[in-house]
């Protein structure tokens, strides 16, 4: 798939969640894109300032946030951190899926984001294994696990 992801309908993230987010038990929070590109044929590829940060009561299509387990910096390409490697691992595991974000200070900041449309189960499973693996348990603020 490729191409600008911004189509979307009212009810997206109100009225049906897909079902593999019941799985990640609040480990990935959510966040909007209120903003979008008119650029054709642009890939997947967004800007920090055009997601809501977690506000999800702005008029957009939803999107899992996974900056902070995928953030890394692109300027230093050499170095290997967790980041990079769930960054990585996630575009390698489902090509054409993830949206790329560069961050609102420049393209010194790149992380995924995920749109809820584009979420399934296979890559429910991925995101769990690599978030797993790279981001320490407990790490969540938003997320109550006991709900």
């Amino acid at each position: 798939m490729t191409g600008i992801d911004d189509d979307w309908t009212l009810d997206e993230g109100r009225d049906w969640m897909p079902e593999g987010w019941w799985r990640l038990e609040g480990r990935i929070p959510l966040t909007v894109r209120s903003g979008h590109s008119d650029i054709p044929g642009l890939p997947l590829l967004a800007f920090g300032p055009q997601f809501s940060g977690g506000v999800l009561s702005v008029y957009g299509p939803r999107y899992l946030d996974l900056g902070h387990f995928t953030r890394w910096d692109a300027t230093r390409n050499w170095t290997t951190t967790s980041e990079r490697e769930a960054y990585d691992a996630l575009r390698d595991a489902h090509p054409d899926t993830f949206t790329t974000v560069i961050g609102g200070d420049g393209p010194a900041e790149v992380w995924l984001v995920l749109r809820l449309t584009r979420h399934t189960d296979p890559v429910t499973d991925t995101l769990l294994t690599v978030h797993d693996r790279t981001c320490p348990a407990g790490a969540h603020p938003w997320a109550n696990l006991t709900y």
